[in-house]
């Protein structure tokens, strides 16, 4: 990917002033890319000795313990736990031109102070938001020097690591959110046969895309607590092992290519992993360990497993599958960067205090087919329309902030897809604080228009469509609705809800595919009213139902993971089918304390054509 020069307050070029790092593969850039990554999270440090010094305050003031909602924190007996800042820094991207770029060390932020205090035992790094994009996956090369020194046989050491506290032995964070590493090889050199190519860790959402990883060592990639994703387009020659997990959220490989590895494609303990299309040639596709609840789900049925089987599912895809397998479409934008235009040169200001509603939509409308978001946090007030001439919508990982009228629902979405094209629509890397929170969907789709959502990651309601006979793709999304009500402190009619009504996923009468959907704390999770729903790897939190489908609609799960911490729902089931069908493959319900989450796994008014497996 290259972005025009006119973005590049968000994106750092690591070759420019003042890291000008060289990428002739001739002086070593070790230390020049870990003060880039380093700078990136500066903020987060900074935001987090603000919040913990306001959270003492109120605490001070209050004369008791406080609570400002699961993200922005809380204090108990004095003692300060937190998740996250409520307020998210600029984010910015690191990106690397073609190119050289030698390494001696971990590429990795530094810090010793990164850390949210979360809760006792936990040892959370606030590793998020780590963007690493290079211009291109064949000509954009980390390299490791050979025989360099702590890559040693037996050492375990990644070149590239989104978690300095993790280690193959030593999982550290649920604190992490939508890393990406996208178009670049990492190259693990020659004589450095404890190497890891990519230490990885994601909560919630991720993305591994369109990466070459090769060289020796012991795997390309390893991800482990807390991580969950999409690994797609990517090729792993040279380790032991091509993929090393253990992590129960699912993770989706699309497009994944491990053949030219040593002993298996992929070494797992409690995986939920759901392969697309992935070549392991003559090697066993997966080595497993003793598990609890490892599950693994195929497309390819002619695939090997190997090792101790007690605790692990294996399911592949069914020879007359209930939904035929979906691909996602390719954004294919256009690389003229004169149809390329960003919403600041309309006047729009990310400062968190100007009204940029009407800049925004001026953008919209300027007939420019990619519409980029600078740095910083917007403010939107009234709902923005999106005309056909429109592509691409990419925030750059910008914010937004909601005015009131959008903020307590008396507008039915942020952003809406309102003209058909026979071009589809893309937005793309959003992932905003919990100030992004309220009783509106973020997008709202009133046209035929094949919309593709990617990269998303929200604490508010995601989509909900008003117009049939449309294709819809979730591709690596996070949702979640139930902090807000009571976090924004909002009232209707004198009284916080307990749950959002809004639900996080509405479909109604059209073709929807998910890859990687995450949705959280919503009362009903997804509704497919009379709609055709596949998804592949699917995770949900909260006590609300999984997925409700009505008025013959067809839905397919391939592996699920449902979690919650509290006490049961009555009356709550796992899925609610009316008149509609259904088939799940491979599924796990985590709940603590030990309790049953739900009283029923299926509440049914007919058994018309419902398929379990």
């Amino acid at each position: 990917m290259k972005y025009p020069i006119f973005s590049t307050s968000n994106v750092i070029d690591v070759t420019k002033p003042p890291y000008n790092a060289d990428n002739t593969g001739k002086t070593d850039c070790t230390k020049v890319l870990q003060q880039a990554i380093n700078d990136c999270l500066q903020g987060y440090i900074d935001a987090l000795c603000a919040m913990r010094e306001k959270l003492l305050e109120l605490y001070k003031k209050q004369g008791g313990n406080i609570y400002l909602g699961a993200e922005a924190g809380r204090v108990i007996d004095g003692k300060v736990y937190m998740t996250a800042p409520k307020e998210v820094p600029p984010v910015k991207i690191i990106y690397f031109p073609n190119g050289e770029y030698l390494v001696s060390d971990t590429v990795c932020y530094t810090f010793d102070d990164l850390v949210a205090p979360q809760l006792p035992g936990y040892d959370c790094e606030l590793c998020r938001n780590v963007h690493l994009l290079g211009e291109s996956k064949e000509k954009t090369v980390i390299r490791l020097a050979d025989h360099s020194k702590g890559f040693e046989k037996g050492t375990g050491k990644p070149v590239i690591s989104f978690n300095r506290k993790s280690t193959e032995d030593k999982e550290t964070t649920n604190c992490a959110q939508l890393n990406t590493l996208e178009d670049i090889t990492v190259d693990c050199g020659q004589g450095n046969e404890g190497a890891i190519g990519v230490l990885y860790a994601s909560s919630n959402c991720g993305r591994i895309e369109n990466v070459r990883i090769q060289g020796c060592g012991l795997y390309g990639i390893l991800y482990d607590y807390g991580s969950e994703g999409c690994f797609n387009d990517i090729e792993i020659i040279g380790f032991d092992y091509g993929i090393k997990t253990g992590h129960t959220s699912p993770c989706v490989f699309d497009n994944i290519e491990l053949s030219k590895n040593k002993i298996a494609g992929v070494l797992s303990k409690n995986g939920n992993l759901n392969f697309q299309k992935a070549n392991f040639g003559e090697l066993p596709a997966l080595q497993l360990k003793k598990s609890e609840n490892g599950r693994y789900y195929f497309t390819d049925r002619s695939v090997t497993v190997i090792g101790e089987m007690e605790g692990n599912s294996i399911y592949f895809e069914k020879e007359n599958p209930f939904l035929n397998s979906q691909s996602i479409p390719k954004n294919e934008r256009s690389q003229n960067f004169d149809d390329w235009v960003c919403v600041d040169a309309f006047g729009a200001i990310g400062d968190g205090k100007t009204d940029s509603t009407t800049a925004i939509q001026k953008a919209m409308n300027s007939g420019k087919s990619v519409i980029l978001f600078g740095q910083g946090t917007y403010v939107i007030n009234r709902t923005v329309k999106i005309p056909a001439s429109v592509q691409t919508v990419d925030f750059m990982y910008a914010s937004i902030q909601i005015g009131y009228s959008l903020l307590i629902g008396e507008m039915e979405g942020l952003f809406d897809i309102c003209e058909d094209s026979e071009k589809p629509f893309f937005a793309e890397h959003f992932s905003p604080g919990e100030d992004f929170s309220g009783f509106f969907r973020m997008f709202k789709h009133s046209s035929q228009r094949t919309v593709v959502l990617k990269d998303l990651g929200i604490a508010a309601s995601l989509y909900f469509n008003t117009v049939g006979g449309s294709d819809v793709y979730f591709d690596n999304c996070f949702t979640h609705t139930n902090h807000y009500a009571q976090d924004a402190g909002l009232h209707r009619d004198g009284y916080v809800p307990v749950f959002c009504k809004v639900i996080p996923v509405e479909l109604h009468s059209q073709k929807a595919y998910g890859r990687n959907l995450n949705i959280e704390r919503g009362e009903v999770e997804l509704l497919n009213d009379a709609s055709e729903l596949m998804i592949d790897g699917y995770k949900v939190e909260g006590p609300g139902e999984l997925v409700k489908t009505v008025n013959g609609g067809k839905t397919q799960l391939n592996l699920f993971n449902a979690a919650w911490w509290g006490n049961k729902i009555e009356d709550n089931a796992i899925f609610e089918i009316h008149n509609s069908e259904i088939d799940v493959t491979g599924g796990n319900i985590f709940c603590y304390p030990e309790n049953d989450r739900y009283c029923t796994a299926f509440l049914v008014d007919n058994d018309k054509n419902k398929r379990i497996s």
